[in-house]
């Protein structure tokens, strides 16, 4: 019962964040077009931020620092300068099981997905599956942001040993009924899972490795 709130939860978080990246794109092309200079002059100040010490330094023109920081961090929302993926919206708390319970979810929604090459994305494999897969990967991807980076380090081992476990079993029953054929279209749909999922976090493939030896994802990238 409780995978289908998840699965909403998970929709309507990574459709809104579909949505503000749009939005993001739109904002930034009109920035440059209309408030170029603006632009350039956010950015550079921004990038200054981010790798300097400021918080140490004097406020620019004996104002408050804080305040600079804020109009600063209000321009650049409106001239489409942020990333949205790495917004953080609220503190949580600890959630111990939280990397076992997204692996529960993986394995319950993988069967209900297919990758689709034209798009290059998994999506449902029945028209009445309320289910997607770039909104589900971001909304995944949206919640671990907020938690430790060890909850996802985890999620990718527990999906990890899954990969494995499934590859093994699939190597065994290769040709001799018809779950074979079932068990490689839900092991690749994983693998595809896995890879957007690093990609949308801004992970480097390696860290999938780290689970997953890499022969194993492109032999089972190549499956039916």
């Amino acid at each position: 019962m409780l995978m289908l709130p998840m699965l909403t939860c998970f929709r309507r978080v990574g459709q809104a964040q579909l949505l503000r990246g749009m939005i993001r794109c739109e904002l930034q092309r009109r920035g440059g077009l209309n408030a170029k200079l603006l632009q350039d002059t956010v950015s550079t100040y921004n990038s200054a931020l981010m790798s300097s010490n400021v918080h140490q330094e004097e406020p620019l023109d004996g104002g408050d620092h804080q305040d600079v920081k804020n109009i600063i961090c209000h321009l650049t929302n409106a001239l489409g300068l942020s990333e949205p993926m790495e917004s953080i919206f609220m503190k949580t708390d600890p959630l111990e099981g939280l990397p076992v319970l997204t692996l529960f979810f993986v394995i319950t929604y993988v069967p209900r997905l297919s990758y689709d090459a034209l798009l290059g994305s998994l999506s449902k494999v029945k028209a009445g599956y309320p289910i997607d897969g770039w909104p589900v990967i971001i909304g995944i991807s949206t919640l671990f942001k907020h938690f430790h980076p060890s909850y996802t380090q985890s999620f990718l081992a527990y999906v990890g040993q899954f990969i494995r476990v499934s590859a093994e079993t699939y190597a065994t029953r290769m040709g001799k009924n018809e779950d074979a054929t079932r068990l490689a279209g839900d092991l690749k749909n994983s693998i595809v899972l896995m890879e957007q999922f690093c990609d949308i976090s801004g992970l480097s493939k390696s860290a999938l490795y780290e689970h997953v030896p890499q022969y194993i994802i492109e032999i089972c990238s190549d499956l039916p």
